[in-house]
């Protein structure tokens, strides 16, 4: 798979990939193996970088197989894999980053003059530990990424939507845990309760509201999160915000 092949290919080409849930996954695959290893290559970024990113291909394989039985990706999933290929999301220590194409009215409100402003959104990988320490250097991280790219600001926007952002997680985990300490760097911004699955469900137990019976009770917050749920309490989405002002 030649690098000038896959620059030819537009959204309905891929539109077909992402039909075929086999296909999905064997394209995307290789891709990461050609294309975007010469992409990071010419960004200059080491293997340990490159490595660390594509590994969402294994993350979320894994997970379609553990519910299907075989090898593929589920669209939703094969789209997310394809722009950190595409090097339009960035995963830098503990999390990943990807500028915002599209920045909310109630956030541009909040903030005013946005014109020199970088906004980025921050997304959070499954399977690794939330320490501080290693979140903040991650913050730097990307600052230092996107300025070496050429990018000027006079500031920048970090802006997360996840169910670790919902305040009401106070009422189940110990202040010092690493999801409230996460919380602390947020302004909360707004709850999004469009979710048909309660992504919580998903990351903590990794099952449905349907298999409550089935979920495990191995951690302070999967034993609190079932009572919780089980009491008509309820933890939608949440969006929060920080800036960093640019030295």
């Amino acid at each position: 798979m030649r690098n000038v092949e896959l620059s030819k290919l537009n959204n309905k080409n891929y539109e077909k990939i992402y039909n075929n849930e086999t296909i999905a996954y064997k394209f995307l695959t290789k891709k990461a193996e050609t294309y975007t290893k010469f992409l990071y290559k010419k960004e200059k970024l080491s293997d340990e970088i490159y490595k660390d990113n594509i590994k969402d291909i294994t993350i979320w394989s894994d997970k379609y197989k553990r519910e299907k039985g075989n090898i593929g990706l589920y669209e939703e999933n094969a789209k997310w894999i394809n722009s950190i290929l595409e090097m339009k999301v960035i995963k830098l220590g503990r999390l990943q980053f990807e500028i915002c194409e599209h920045i909310d009215e109630k956030l541009r409100l909040i903030i005013g003059n946005i014109k020199d402003f970088l906004f980025v959104n921050v997304h959070i990988r499954e399977g690794e530990k939330l320490l501080p320490d290693l979140c903040e250097i991650s913050y730097k991280r990307a600052l230092e990424y996107y300025k070496s790219k050429g990018l000027t600001f006079s500031g920048t926007v970090f802006i997360c939507h996840s169910w670790l952002l919902n305040p009401d997680l106070k009422t189940l985990l110990p202040e010092n845990s690493n999801i409230i300490q996460f919380q602390k760097r947020y302004t909360f911004l707004f709850f999004d309760e469009k979710g048909k699955i309660p992504q919580i469900l998903q990351r903590v137990y990794g099952q449905t509201e349907k298999e409550i019976k089935m979920w495990q009770q191995n951690t302070v917050l999967q034993v609190n999160l079932k009572k919780a749920w089980q009491s008509g309490q309820r933890f939608p989405m949440t969006k929060g915000y920080f800036i960093i002002p640019s030295l």
